[in-house]
């Protein structure tokens, strides 16, 4: 497997998912999260997870969102597998 497959792997993401339902349209996610992973959809009036690849998993978002309308999935593979070492940085 090269470094440029694993690069690319849905696996390395955490996934954030806003449930349009759930959602009341406060913005708490929007001025909690430092890392600009939510946008404001004005047709809805919702807030969309848009960028979650910026998502690193602090939280923050889900403990202030008076809804719980918000579900972070942390990331299936670590950003550097120990394993899987192309590099040689166990050397």
């Amino acid at each position: 497997m090269k470094i440029e497959d694993l690069q690319e792997d849905p696996r390395r993401k955490n996934l954030v998912t806003v449930d349009p339902e759930l959602c009341m349209g406060c913005k708490k996610c929007l001025h909690t999260c430092c890392y600009g992973v939510y946008e404001w959809d004005p047709e809805n009036k919702v807030s969309v997870a848009a960028y979650d690849e910026e998502c690193v998993a602090c939280y923050q978002c889900m403990y202030f969102c008076p809804a719980g309308a918000i579900t972070v999935k942390e990331a299936e593979l670590a950003f550097y597998d120990q394993l899987y070492d192309p590099v040689g940085m166990n050397d």
